[in-house]
């Protein structure tokens, strides 16, 4: 076998005219270093190696009176592809096998959701033959279990259009009956999935979108379903947040949903997570003007300078967490723990919010056929739902004054 300088001397002189000549050069570093670089498994030997080449092809070249900055540039570039190559080809390897898990995921995910709603629409169907007393009493159980899962359905934005629709349409309690909607479908939305401040702000801007874009076509209750919504889900996070400091008290230690999570993420983000939301309610501001701007920037400014509530509530669950991770290590270490929670791939409810935004997206673009058309059927019974559940709470709170 000819040894590579004279490879190297002969590929060059046999092409010192070619117009592709520095093309050429960069290629023939890289093929002939890979072969030289690819046994050696310790990085100083790499180097060693790799300093080595660098000087018998930079000698040729001086040799040949083809030594320029140009050249000498082409030849760099191919060493560095020759020491990457094996990495580059893993990461290359990598990145294929996420893309195709997620493609699996996101598919599996479909068939969930398909899933859980063949099974709803059976036990309507069996539900809708009973007894007339027990059929509403069981409809009104079925509908506020479909309320729990409208992240994982994707029409948790159809479903609060309708429902501030029917609100607007009773025409009374317009704002408490809009602050108790939304709260509660923020909540509904948060509590089950991943307990990332991302889903929180994602869930948060469906519903405000809504609400702005409906106060924003009906001035005469604006004001009623700005200040509803802002309050509303306001409340609705923390009630996540008190239900998560909660869970992470009393739950068993072998719980894996609760001691999956990783808990240096949720700290972090619930240290920050005020700041987003008013952040958020600012983006909507610089959105809208007139009146709508203004009741935005009423809250705004309040929030800014009365944030106890965020920050008593953030600071519970991060100390529940510390406490709780405490009595946690004496069985598995945090590193452990860590692991396991970045490695579980099979964790349905991570990246939801992606999921659900897809799904929201598609009935988007295809309300014509008649997916969206049972699409918007439902989200308009379950809006009717979250209407009554939402009234039933108002006049409870009444009675009880």
């Amino acid at each position: 076998m000819e040894p590579i300088q004279t490879i190297f001397l002969n590929t060059i002189k046999a092409n010192r005219e070619n117009q592709q000549f520095t093309k050429i050069l960069s290629d023939l570093s890289f093929e002939l270093s890979k072969k030289k670089i690819q046994r050696l498994k310790d990085d100083k030997k790499i180097q060693n190696r790799v300093a080595e080449l660098f000087e018998q092809y930079c000698k040729i070249l001086e040799n040949e009176e083809l030594k320029n900055t140009t050249n000498v540039s082409a030849i760099i570039e191919g060493l560095l592809k020759a020491v990457n190559y094996d990495k580059e080809e893993f990461l290359y390897k990598t990145i294929y096998e996420i893309e195709q898990l997620e493609k699996s995921a996101q598919n599996q995910k479909v068939e969930i959701q398909n899933n859980i709603t063949d099974t709803y629409n059976a036990l309507e169907k069996q539900i809708n033959s009973l007894p007339q007393d027990l059929k509403e009493t069981a409809l009104c159980a079925l509908n506020d279990t479909k309320l729990n899962a409208l992240e994982m359905l994707g029409i948790l934005r159809e479903t609060t259009q309708e429902a501030l629709l029917t609100t607007l349409e009773k025409g009374s309690d317009i704002e408490d009956t809009t602050f108790q909607i939304t709260k509660n479908l923020t909540y509904q939305a948060i509590k089950d999935g991943e307990f990332i401040k991302r889903r929180f702000l994602n869930i948060t801007k469906t519903i405000m979108d809504v609400a702005l874009e409906l106060a924003d076509t009906n001035m005469v209750f604006s004001k009623e379903l700005v200040s509803g919504a802002c309050e509303g889900t306001k409340e609705g996070i923390l009630k996540a947040i008190e239900k998560f400091k909660n869970d992470i008290k009393f739950a068993p230690l072998e719980d894996d949903e609760i001691f999956d999570q990783n808990f240096d993420l949720v700290k972090k983000d619930l240290a920050k997570i005020e700041d987003e939301y008013i952040q958020t309610l600012k983006e909507f501001s610089n959105q809208y003007d007139g009146k709508i701007q203004k009741i935005l920037n009423e809250k705004i400014e309040r929030y800014n300078s009365s944030v106890e509530k965020f920050k008593r509530a953030t600071a519970e669950a991060k100390e529940a967490i510390t406490q709780r991770l405490g009595e946690f290590k004496t069985d598995v270490s945090i590193d452990d723990l860590k692991e396991k929670a970045e490695t579980k791939l099979g964790n349905l409810k991570k990246d939801v919010s992606k999921f659900s935004k897809k799904a929201n997206e598609t009935i988007e673009s295809i309300k014509q056929n008649e997916t969206a058309k049972k699409a918007t059927s439902e989200a308009k019974k379950l809006g009717l739902r979250a209407w009554e559940v939402a009234k039933n709470m108002l006049e409870s709170r009444m009675n009880k004054r």
